[in-house]
């Protein structure tokens, strides 16, 4: 386990898109890849999914840093957490808390359930949702690259306090 961390949280700028494209890919690949058939990882690399997403919606994302180091990332829409990842190497560092909670806090503003997607085969991510007090909502089935999968939704009622967490973009 990685030694608890504490960082920084702001907006991405554009001088961070190599490192997201970079964090993205390499979180796909840590926890989704050994997961999907060899077919799905060819697909995945073949189309590059995450630079074009990265590239669209960039302005979006909140980053977590340490030093100059990108270890995180968190986009929410609405009442949705679309995006978390956190790099493999801080993983129990206390970074993905760290952006939960900002997220959680985000979502509570105008909304009383958050809500987050998780494949089944994730189950690191599933037992850090549920330590978080996050519950199954549904199942529902659906593709990565091409390949079937199964998806969870998550939920979590989010009426907390309006003060900034400790956590915030500074």
């Amino acid at each position: 386990m990685a030694v608890r961390s504490r960082a920084i949280l702001r907006d991405a700028t554009c001088n961070d898109i190599p490192a997201l494209i970079c964090l993205i890919r390499r979180s796909w690949l840590v926890a989704w890849a050994p997961e999907l058939p060899f077919e799905a990882v060819q697909a995945f690399a073949a189309a590059d999914p995450v630079t074009n997403h990265v590239q669209t919606i960039w302005r979006s994302f909140v980053v977590a840093t340490i030093d100059t180091d990108l270890v995180g990332v968190l986009h929410v829409t609405g009442d949705c957490i679309e995006t978390l990842h956190v790099d493999h190497k801080t993983w129990g560092a206390g970074i993905g808390s760290q952006l939960m909670t900002y997220a959680e806090h985000q979502i509570a503003k105008h909304h009383a359930i958050g809500r987050l997607e998780v494949r089944t085969f994730n189950e690191r991510a599933i037992s850090f949702y549920q330590s978080r007090g996050w519950s199954e909502f549904r199942r529902y089935p659906g593709f990565e690259c091409n390949s079937p999968i199964e998806n969870i939704e998550m939920q979590k009622s989010l009426r907390i306090c309006s003060e900034e967490p400790s956590s915030s973009k500074i």
